[in-house]
């Protein structure tokens, strides 16, 4: 009843007041209305502003740490074996027998040439061979007769000598005869053109119906063996002097240190080659055109990812002692695309994603050829739920903490797109 009775005095005085006044207190009353719910957002922003809390992680110091490697030489693959198929005799080639592009064995028929000039030619040189024993017998007979003869002085003495020469000549024509047989028999097998290494055969560089002659130049084909691969290295004369001369050192005392371990990497892509070679003998002489020492590697090659030709890069282990820097192998993460990165702490304990380019694996740990630089912390443990920008709470881990880490955060590739 109250409002009740004051509601008509209200609006009397309402109604005599200056419409100035009475704007003015509407434009009032209108505005508190509106900073009511802003206030009281300000004060429930608080607590989710609070909810944001640090993410634990522990990282590692980069810094400077010994390795035994030198840098990546540059080189390139070369087939183990390689055989050129040349003819040995000339003829008409009448048939291919092997596929172009796969895998022969040794002593399977590659090509088939006419042979059939050269079977009469076996065939001339056994009628001489028959020709000649019987020359043989003839003579032999002739002598045993003049033998009789001359002991009973019926016969001189040089009758007889000559019979007997004639018999050593017949004896020798027999020989030539032979000897001819065996070369057309030769000469007719090498009609047939053999594999004479097992390996990968190139493309035929002549079809059926093809002139060949005995040695030419050019091949019928080439063979390569491709497992295991040469990996022929580059080094400059003053490096390669201290590698030449352990490496004899080592091969003479026969001590276990002889073979250096020799780690790849494709040249376009940076990606480590996942077999691991051995260093095989170094070249004695200096290449005038590059100044450089060759170095000639092998490595296993189940899956043929080398092939002749391809250019490459390699590091020596335990060649020299040098300082890189490294982190553990479980902090590099990779992305899509195969790029690589690590999470590091910021000065302002917030996470930020940095990119880097690793270069040799060396003891569980990847040397970083760029992107880091002493002193930065790389995140080793708590990567998992990271995002860029992100406040953590750093904690310093010791290398073998660093080492245990689990790879459950950190060892799987990462799908998470540069921001």
């Amino acid at each position: 009843m109250t409002y009740a009775f004051f509601l008509p005095v209200l609006v009397a005085r309402l109604a005599r007041m200056p419409r100035v006044w009475l704007l003015t207190l509407l434009v009032s009353g209108l505005t508190a209305c509106s900073e009511a719910p802003e206030s009281k957002g300000d004060g429930s922003d608080k607590p989710s502003q609070g909810a944001k809390q640090a993410i634990p992680v522990g990282f590692v110091n980069v810094s400077l740490q010994p390795i035994g490697y030198i840098e990546k030489l540059p080189g390139r693959v070369v087939s183990y074996r390689k055989a050129e198929i040349r003819p040995q005799v000339s003829g008409i080639i009448q048939a291919r027998m092997f596929e172009e592009g796969t895998l022969v064995e040794k002593g399977q028929q590659l090509y088939q040439i006419d042979p059939e000039r050269y079977q009469a030619d076996v065939e001339v040189a056994q009628a001489n061979l028959e020709n000649a024993n019987a020359q043989v017998e003839n003579a032999q007979t002739l002598v045993n007769r003049y033998d009789s003869l001359a002991k009973n002085n019926t016969l001189s003495q040089q009758e007889l000598d000559d019979a007997t020469t004639r018999l050593k000549q017949a004896r020798a024509s027999v020989s030539q005869a032979e000897a001819q047989l065996k070369n057309a028999n030769i000469n007719l097998a090498y009609t047939r053109v053999y594999a004479p290494i097992s390996g990968f055969i190139g493309p035929s560089e002549v079809t059926e119906g093809a002139l060949v002659t005995q040695q030419q130049t050019t091949p019928l084909a080439t063979i390569r063996q491709l497992d295991p691969v040469y990996v022929d290295l580059a080094q400059s004369v003053g490096d390669a002097q201290a590698l030449k001369a352990r490496l004899i050192e080592s091969r003479v005392q026969k001590r276990d240190d002889a073979e250096f371990s020799v780690s790849l990497f494709f040249s376009q892509s940076g990606e480590p080659y996942e077999h691991t070679g051995r260093l095989e003998a170094t070249d004695l002489s200096v290449d005038q055109q590059t100044g450089a020492i060759r170095l000639r590697s092998v490595f296993p090659n189940p899956d043929n990812k080398l092939l002749p030709g391809l250019f490459v890069r390699a590091s020596i282990a335990g060649l020299a002692s040098s300082k890189a820097l490294t982190v553990p192998q479980k902090s590099v993460q990779i992305g899509q695309g195969g790029a690589r990165h690590v999470w590091v702490v910021t000065p302002d304990n917030k996470a930020a994603k940095q990119a880097v380019e690793t270069g040799l694996a060396y003891n569980n740990r990847w040397v970083i050829e760029q992107g880091l630089k002493p002193g930065d912390k790389v995140i080793v443990q708590g990567t998992m739920n990271l995002q860029e920008g992100a406040p953590v709470k750093p904690k310093a881990l010791k290398s073998a903490d660093a080492n245990s880490a689990g790879l459950s955060d950190s060892a799987k590739p990462s799908t998470d797109q540069g921001r």
